[in-house]
Parts: structure tokens; C-alpha cells; sequence
């Protein structure tokens, strides 16, 4: 058991949201390192993923039986956040507070400090988080090492955003047929209009952005001559299953499948909205 602990977390995600990682660095009242661990948790904002990382070490903290924790913290949007000097306005990290705020009573002494991202420690963290993103998304679609401030920057593609007449007709068309999950929707009242963002539900891919303008009162696609965007891909495991649920359905399907090269076959259909989808089967 360790009456005291100094925890050192760090969260980050590639493309905010995107795929994020988690890590800390626990140590004792001499310095010494008592624990380091990270994880994959999948699509997050930055945000979430330093919430998601603080509630992974106070776990470990109740674990070891600690009485005194100081969390440090990077991010000063959370640190303020947890002592009161910032409202809690996100409905999402209203939720990651709130278990904040339960583990809180395990203990009889906890303090939420601000340090800069230069903190040793909190560079061993963010190492963590990188090497963890790297280890996730090597191999993958859409796998570019994204770094963080403190190392030169790499570009990677994050997603696509297509418009919709009709969000939740488009998010169960992409969710039933293509397997996607929603991560979170919001509201822009600038523009009066609502987004949606959908991936993979185990967040392999890029990430499709549904956007809906309530002020559109014209919503036509032009032909496919006169298009300047061409058409989405989804790789799937059984393209003829895939199309037999989409025709009891009446999806428009404008190509039938047909080999593209000897290990893939490939179809072609339209969403709800007439955007073209490429359907990849590959063998």
C-alpha cells in the first residue's frame, strides 16, 4: 500500500476526435517511478482522452489503497475544470467529471495541479500516449504518425464530411449497412446546422462527417459528370450480402459487383442522398 502518490497524466487524440491513447506515470514521495501504463481507447476528442487518462491512474490509485494523490495535469482546461475555476459546459466531459468526482471520495487528501507539457514526467506520459497510438495504427488505413507540439509535425487524414437532407435517415443508412458507429453529433448555431461524425465501431479508417444545414432548402445532386466529389469507399467482408440488404431496402445500386483485379471485387451504390459509395470486397 502507498499512503501518497504523484500521478503524471497525459491523453491525446489524432485528429480531435480521432484515434486517441492514454497513459500515466505514477510515482512516490522520492521520485521513484511506481507504475507506468497506457492504453488505446479508441475515437475521443483531446479533451476526453485527458479525462479518460486521469480516471486510469486514480483507478490505480484506489487499487494501491492510497490516501494522498496529487493528479498532475497538463491540460489547463481540465485542471480548472476540477477545481471549480471553470464551468463544466460539455455534456461529454460533464460525464468524464462527474466519475472524477466519485473517485474523489476514496481518498482523503486528492489535489488537481497545472503543469507545463515540458514536466519530465508528463513527457514520459506523452511518449506513452504516441508510441501507443503508433503500435494501434500501424498497418492500418489511414495510419500516419501524427505528432504532438513538442516533435515535428506529420499530416494525416482524418475524415470526409458530406452533406445530408436528412441526418438520421443518413446516419442508419451508414450505421445498418456499413457498420459504422456514431461518436457524437453537435450543433453549430453559426451556421444553424447540425454534424454527426461515424466510424468503425472498433475505430480502424477514416472518419465520415455528416453535415445538415436546416437553411437548405435545395438539396439535388448534380450528374455524375458535373460532380467535383466522386464517391466514398467502404471495403466489406461479403459484397453480395451487403447488396441483398441494401435492394429489400431500395437502395439505388448502380453498378453490379464486377472483379477489379484478381483479389477484389467492387460495386457500386448511392446513400439516401445520392452519394456514391464504392463497395470493396477483397479477397
Amino acid at each position: 500500500m502507498s499512503q501518497r502518490l504523484k500521478i503524471y497524466s497525459d491523453g491525446g487524440a489524432r485528429g480531435n476526435p480521432g484515434p486517441a491513447a492514454i497513459a500515466f506515470i505514477a510515482t512516490n514521495d522520492e521520485g521513484e517511478t511506481v507504475k507506468a501504463d497506457s492504453r488505446f481507447i479508441g475515437v475521443h476528442t483531446n479533451n476526453q482522452a485527458e479525462y479518460e487518462a486521469l480516471l486510469m491512474a486514480l483507478k490505480f490509485a484506489v487499487d494501491q489503497k492510497t490516501q494522498d494523490v496529487v493528479c498532475h495535469l497538463d491540460s489547463e482546461l481540465v485542471a480548472k475544470q476540477l477545481n471549480g475555476e471553470y464551468a463544466v459546459k460539455n455534456n461529454e466531459l460533464w460525464q468524464l467529471w462527474r466519475k472524477v468526482q466519485l473517485l474523489k471520495v476514496c481518498f482523503k487528501k486528492i489535489s488537481f495541479v497545472n503543469v507545463p507539457r515540458n514536466n519530465p514526467k508528463i513527457e514520459m506520459a506523452d511518449e506513452l500516449v504516441n508510441k501507443t497510438l503508433d503500435e494501434q495504427t500501424s498497418g492500418k488505413e489511414c495510419n500516419t504518425a501524427l505528432s504532438t507540439e513538442k516533435a515535428k509535425a506529420k499530416n494525416m487524414f482524418v475524415h470526409t464530411s458530406i452533406r445530408t437532407s436528412n441526418m438520421e435517415k443518413s446516419i442508419d443508412f451508414y450505421s445498418r449497412f456499413l457498420g459504422l458507429k456514431l461518436l457524437s453529433r453537435r450543433e453549430i448555431k453559426r451556421t444553424n446546422a447540425e454534424i454527426a461524425f461515424l466510424q468503425e465501431a472498433e475505430g480502424r479508417g477514416c472518419t465520415l462527417e455528416l453535415t445538415f444545414y436546416r437553411n437548405q432548402d435545395k438539396f439535388a445532386q448534380p450528374m455524375y459528370e458535373e460532380r467535383l466529389f466522386d464517391h466514398l469507399g467502404f471495403e466489406v467482408a461479403d459484397i453480395n450480402k451487403t447488396l441483398a440488404a441494401m435492394r429489400k431496402e431500395n437502395i439505388a445500386i448502380t453498378d453490379e459487383p464486377f472483379e477489379f483485379n484478381e483479389k477484389t471485387t467492387i460495386a457500386f451504390v448511392e446513400d439516401p442522398d445520392g452519394t456514391l459509395i464504392e463497395l470493396i470486397e477483397r479477397k
